[in-house]
């Protein structure tokens, strides 16, 4: 395959055609050896990659879609540990066990699975791939360190107002669309917040009629009082408690 023709397949991968994410940085012959080497994938609801798959890829560079890393417990529970979308790239070379969790696909996603050999040669002579490379793997490791505090401490509200605010962190910056995507179902969502379902359709409609918030789509939501929506957020419990009154709701302190 030519470099046109490398181009021409890549052109429609967001990994490619974002100017700042990773294969954007790549110059003709970097971006011809690595998609030489590296292999597409399409998953639907449910597909896992684990055990020799990720052996034998286990670099994964997201371009459409949200894969889960996910834990299952011995007597059946499940637990989604992080969230992967569009643009992340997953590293899971050297990783001692592999069984305490399975990428699996939380909708139609697409991704590249990289040959960790070129990835490695290009990450050595090329900085701004690094760089890219280096900031996606320190947003994850914020994003998991932020997620844990809010699992350990915050209430369901604010959970739900700390991820909205991850989508919108997330989202590429589109001109004069203020509508924030949220990119998994809310039986999804649940499980990574450690919440149950019933629950966070409470919190969406809570945000909904003190008017922090409306959603046009179940998908979808558009902040309009992002001051309020930040301070609940950050567990301001004045924003929780006493706005929550004026509205006449109770506060929802179990998940």
């Amino acid at each position: 395959m030519n470099r046109a023709e490398i181009k021409d397949k890549c052109k429609q991968c967001s990994i490619y055609a974002n100017g700042y994410l990773f294969c954007a940085q790549l110059d003709a012959d970097e971006l011809c050896a690595l998609s030489d080497h590296s292999r597409t994938l399409t998953m639907k609801r449910g597909d896992s990659l684990e055990g020799e798959a990720l052996g034998t890829w286990p670099i994964v560079a997201i371009d459409m879609g949200v894969l889960s890393m996910q834990h299952l417990l011995q007597d059946g529970r499940k637990t989604i540990a992080a969230l992967f979308m569009r643009g992340d790239i997953i590293d899971l070379r050297n990783i001692s066990n592999r069984n305490r969790g399975a990428l699996i696909a939380l909708g139609k996603v697409k991704l590249c699975r990289l040959s960790p050999r070129v990835f490695e040669q290009i990450m050595g002579k090329n900085p701004k791939a690094q760089k890219v490379i280096w900031e996606n793997l320190r947003d994850q490791a914020f994003r998991a360190m932020d997620h844990s505090g809010d699992i350990a401490k915050k209430q369901a509200l604010e959970k739900l107002a700390s991820f909205i605010f991850e989508c919108r962190n997330r989202q590429e910056k589109i001109p004069e669309c203020d509508t924030i995507d949220i990119p998994v179902r809310r039986i999804d969502l649940a499980e990574y917040l450690g919440m149950q379902p019933e629950t966070v359709s409470r919190c969406f409609k809570e945000l909904e009629q003190r008017e922090i918030l409306v959603a046009p789509r179940l998908n979808a939501v558009r902040i309009t009082n992002i001051p309020m929506l930040r301070r609940i957020a950050n567990g301001d419990r004045d924003a929780v408690i006493k706005d929550a009154g004026k509205h006449g709701f109770k506060v929802l302190k179990i998940a």
